[in-house]
């Protein structure tokens, strides 16, 4: 069994896991577009976080009320096995972080509809059904990045 507040923080893990991840490309890449995109990435990656503080204070009083509310069942997919098979070394092309970036977003996307999909609060339902279309849009934009070939 996992609470709503446990979720939300592996969530936060998560999004540590991919700032540091990015930070540490950023600092081992040879290629200066790379390097950019690394390090606006790394910033980017607290979405979560953001979309908590954003919510108006009615909104937000209502999730602090139910976060203690536990699913039935427990979300899968997000964390190290995010990572399996993903190698970047230093001299990956803009599109190859793209493309890692791309599937960290639909990592993240399934783990939300997970959530919203179950027997929960409105409130929660909403919230994480809002994360999951930040996460989409965010997955489109990467995608129209890489196919303008912009780095």
């Amino acid at each position: 069994i996992i609470t709503i507040a446990e979720v939300l923080e592996r969530v936060n893990d998560f999004e540590r896991m991919l700032a540091e991840f990015y930070a540490k490309l950023s600092h081992e890449t040879t290629r200066e577009g790379v390097r950019l995109l690394s390090d606006y990435m790394s910033r980017h990656r607290q979405r979560t976080h953001t979309a908590l503080l954003e919510l108006p204070i009615d909104e937000a009083e209502e999730i602090r009320r139910v976060c203690h509310t536990s699913l039935r069942y427990e979300p899968q997919g997000l964390g190290t096995c995010c990572f399996e098979g993903v190698e970047l070394g230093p001299n990956a092309s803009a599109a190859e972080v793209l493309d890692v970036a791309i599937k960290f977003d639909e990592c993240l996307i399934r783990f939300y509809k997970q959530v919203s999909q179950q027997h929960v609060d409105q409130h929660i339902k909403e919230l994480f059904e809002s994360l999951a279309r930040k996460e989409l849009s965010d997955e489109i934009q990467l995608k129209k990045i890489k196919a303008m070939d912009y780095f």
